[in-house]
């Protein structure tokens, strides 16, 4: 059979100010981009069209076939943009209106009623109205030239289709170099990958999400980025092995491995659910992770026909396959950008228009080439300020991925205070490389407190990092040329008598781990509290770090709150415990590194806590 396109009469062209285009032609083609050009095509009264489509006298698209096809077609007007048509069957357009608009159910069937279905529940060919005229009344608001538009789940509404809409993912290459993606939703701000981490990056304003999908051993999709699905879940087992049932059954912990306030009780999303949530609302990267998850992904998009809405993302260019001949858009990752057994030309021929490289991998130079051959360059996964600032800035990066790119690009406010009470992580709340997810506990209270446990050393990342926690607090920085930080604080156990909770000042956003376990290097200042009361400076020049004062003081009670005040003068670092009577301070003359800091708070072999953090 020939399906009809275009609706339920076709979707109504205008221009950017709303005023119908009337006789416009256009010729179809097979794909959004490129394709070939589709001639077995009717008018809706059964002639040749000969490959051409023009918009009748009230702008609207409406033709037939070819046969059996029921992709969507595009339609070209030559000036840039395609649009998209869908292919409807026209029986079931006429009962959806049928029930949509309230025939009584009573007339169907009836002589001289509305429509008698056959066997199948279809409405007889004979019967079928000439759908290019089945206007009913304009509902309050409606406006000339709109039309009935089938929706997601067959539903039919007013709208209309116009040279100024267009679809997700045209949207966002219409935008200004770079773009800005949230990966796995916002994963530094919510549980990754969950629905709640994908609403809180729409609701903040992303340009996209990234998500991952992992093709489950009875053929469904979950959302899940690890090969296990130990890390995010309080299941345990192979992510492939997981069946849909076994996924949703009970209460499933995809949220306490984030932070101890979030519930217990989050699961792990379907695709499908994921993209009914959010489906032509925000383009959405599909990180494909395992065997055939490409193709589960393409088929499900297509089921919800979501396809102007999405890129497939996947390592291997088999995983690509089904998108290319859906004629959804790939991007290829890469985590250097060079490529192997392939070159730009050979991707972008292939269908592939976009390449992920690691910012941490990828170099200027292979950014720019893959560039100027013609691919969008995606960068991942870029979470401090100071890596942005290493990008290339000629817009040879045409999308940046980020756990929070709120913070990265500067959008979210520069606070004077914490925000613990939220009982959450805020923005630039980043941990060092050694400690994977782990960044702290929060006590909800008056106050309410955070706090690191690298007591005992119970904590496998902090285990392996030789008990030792760092967690920068990015919503404060960058601080001024000079300043003063008050905080609260709580060593509420500690190893041994030398043990400490710090304050580290560091210069930029770079994180400092005194285990030597990354590679910032950065310079500035890290304070030492000992639980015997000594206070010990350090400065820190490319990553090492040399006393430069000490001070005794009383020794600390494990479980009081404490008071502690760090004045940074032009000349001077002053260091108070204004809780405590004299001997209580430490003045270092030194005037290293001032302005553009990041205050940071970390532990040695305690579990410390901090509330009341401000800067004044």
């Amino acid at each position: 059979m020939r399906y009809q396109y275009g609706s339920d009469g076709g979707a109504v062209v205008t221009d950017t100010d709303g005023d119908v285009q009337a006789g416009r032609s256009g010729t179809v083609w097979t794909a959004r981009a490129g394709g070939s050009q589709v001639t077995d095509i009717l008018n809706l009264d059964g002639t040749p069209t000969g490959g051409n489509v023009v918009t009748d006298t009230r702008g609207r698209i409406a033709f037939q076939g070819p046969d059996e096809v029921t992709a969507t077609l595009w339609w070209d007007t030559g000036g840039g943009i395609r649009w998209a048509i869908h292919p409807t069957e026209t029986d079931r357009i006429a009962r959806t209106q049928v029930e949509t608009y309230g025939i009584l159910a009573s007339t169907r069937g009836e002589p001289g009623g509305t429509a008698t279905l056959d066997g199948a529940g279809h409405v007889p060919q004979d019967q079928l109205p000439d759908l290019s005229d089945s206007y009913v009344p304009y509902p309050p608001g409606g406006q000339a030239g709109d039309t009935l538009i089938r929706g997601a789940g067959q539903a039919v509404f007013w709208g209309r289709s116009s040279a100024g809409t267009v679809s997700p993912w045209a949207a966002l290459e219409s935008q200004t170099a770079p773009r800005w993606i949230g990966h796995r939703g916002a994963a530094l701000l919510a549980p990754e990958n969950t629905r709640e981490s994908m609403r809180t990056a729409v609701a903040l304003g992303v340009d996209a999400i990234e998500i991952d999908v992992y093709k489950t051993v009875d053929g469904g999709l979950m959302v899940m980025h690890d090969t296990t699905v130990d890390r995010t879940s309080n299941l345990s087992g192979s992510t492939a092995n997981l069946t849909i049932p076994a996924a949703l059954r009970g209460r499933i912990d995809a949220g306490t491995w984030f932070a101890n306030t979030w519930p217990s009780d989050l699961r792990i999303p379907l695709f499908s659910d994921v993209l009914a949530d959010l489906g032509n609302t925000i383009p959405i990267i599909v990180h494909c992770n395992n065997s055939g998850s490409g193709a589960a992904a393409v088929a499900e998009i297509l089921r919800q026909e979501l396809e102007q809405s999405v890129c497939i993302m996947a390592w291997t260019e088999t995983e690509l396959a089904a998108a290319r001949a859906a004629g959804i858009p790939t991007l290829l990752l890469d985590a250097d950008g060079v490529l192997s057994g392939q070159t730009y030309a050979g991707l972008l021929a292939a269908g592939t228009g976009y390449l992920g490289v690691d910012h941490s991998q990828a170099s200027t130079a292979t950014i720019q080439a893959a560039a100027a051959a013609g691919l969008r360059v995606v960068v991942y996964t870029v979470n401090r300020r100071a890596h942005y600032a290493a990008l290339p800035t000629d817009g040879s990066v045409w999308a940046v991925v980020s756990d929070d790119p709120w913070y990265v690009r500067g959008t979210s406010a520069i606070r004077a205070s914490d925000n613990f009470s939220a009982g959450t992580f805020l923005h630039g709340m980043q941990t060092v490389p050694d400690l994977a997810d782990y960044r702290g506990f929060f006590t909800p209270g008056s106050p309410s407190w955070w706090g690191l446990d690298a007591s005992g050393t119970v904590i496998p990342e902090i285990a392996t990092n030789l008990g030792y926690a760092s967690v920068m607090q990015g919503y404060l920085g960058p601080l001024p040329t000079t300043f003063t930080l008050d905080t609260d604080f709580v060593i509420d156990v500690s190893d041994y008598a030398t043990a400490s909770a710090q304050i580290l000042l560091m210069v930029g956003d770079r994180a400092y781990d005194d285990q030597g376990g990354g590679a910032a290097n950065p310079n500035g200042y890290s304070l030492l509290v000992r639980t015997n009361g000594t206070l010990d400076l350090f400065k820190v020049t490319n990553g090492v770090a040399s006393n430069i004062g000490t001070a005794a003081t009383a020794a600390i009670t494990p479980g009081t709150t404490q008071h502690l005040r760090v004045q940074v003068t032009a000349t001077q670092i002053i260091v108070t415990r204004t809780n405590i009577a004299a001997p209580n301070a430490l003045t270092v003359t030194d005037s290293t590194y001032r302005g553009g800091m990041y205050p940071h708070c970390a532990v040695r072999d305690t579990k410390s806590r901090w509330a009341n953090i401000a800067i004044s």
